[in-house]
């Protein structure tokens, strides 16, 4: 039914117009406003410490790698600088206790095959974490 159709009764005409429309009460917007929860601020957490640093060792690793390459190795990247030999120097000279004790123990048959297990492990617990996300419902 349409509204004018409502209209056009006159006995429902009359009443509409004798009604007055209601107000709310004063109280009203107080009452709705007490019955509405608040929503919960978002908090932003912070990530531990240890987050941060377990998160960061690869890339730090990386680099110290990627060094390591660069200043052993003939490729031209610093031939603008002068004393590259040196710095070369320097940074083998600074590390070689480390990297004798790298070669004894690269050299060693328990450091071989744990490292040769402990890769397999890693590589089958990657294939894993991969496929139960792929799979996953």
């Amino acid at each position: 039914m349409d509204t004018d159709d409502n209209l056009s009764n006159d006995l429902l005409a009359n009443l509409i117009r004798k009604v007055p429309l209601e107000s709310p009460s004063d109280e009203f917007i107080d009452k709705v406003m007490t019955g509405l929860e608040k929503l919960p601020e978002p908090v932003t957490e912070k990530q531990p410490y240890f987050t941060w640093l377990k998160s960061s060792v690869p890339y730090v690793i990386t680099g110290i790698l990627l060094i390591f390459i660069f200043s052993s190795s003939d490729i031209p990247y610093l031939s603008f600088i002068n004393g590259k030999e040196f710095i070369s120097a320097l940074f083998v000279n600074a590390f070689q206790p480390l990297l004798i004790s790298m070669k004894s123990l690269f050299i060693s048959k328990i450091f071989t095959y744990s490292s040769l297990i402990g890769i397999s492990v890693g590589f089958l617990f990657i294939i894993d974490k991969f496929f139960s996300r792929w799979f996953a419902t």
